[in-house]
């Protein structure tokens, strides 16, 4: 059974939601991502940020560096690399 995914280094208060969207939302053409819109940017990547844990197939390396097989791993914690400027998720490594 999967646990619960711990998520380090998660702005509380980023700056983006300070951020007014600047998109016209009853126009398409006028929205993100056809137009620039740093509030919309920086929460498309905070939404994407895994919630759950999931299973991945890690490989398993001999001494001489050479890969015999694999084994299942559950993903249970992530680290997130943030935007110093904004606040919103970069990226993220387990």
């Amino acid at each position: 059974m999967l646990s619960q995914l711990k998520v380090n280094n998660r702005n509380l208060d980023p700056l983006w939601k300070k951020i007014s969207c600047k998109c016209d939302k009853s126009d398409i053409e006028k929205s993100y991502p056809l137009i620039e819109c740093i509030h919309c940017n920086c929460e498309k990547a905070d939404s994407s940020i895994p919630i759950k844990p999931w299973i991945v197939n890690e490989p398993i390396i001999d001494k001489n560096g050479n890969v015999t097989g694999t084994k299942k791993r559950e993903v249970t914690e992530i680290t997130l690399t943030n935007c110093d400027k904004y606040g919103s998720a970069l990226g993220w490594s387990f």
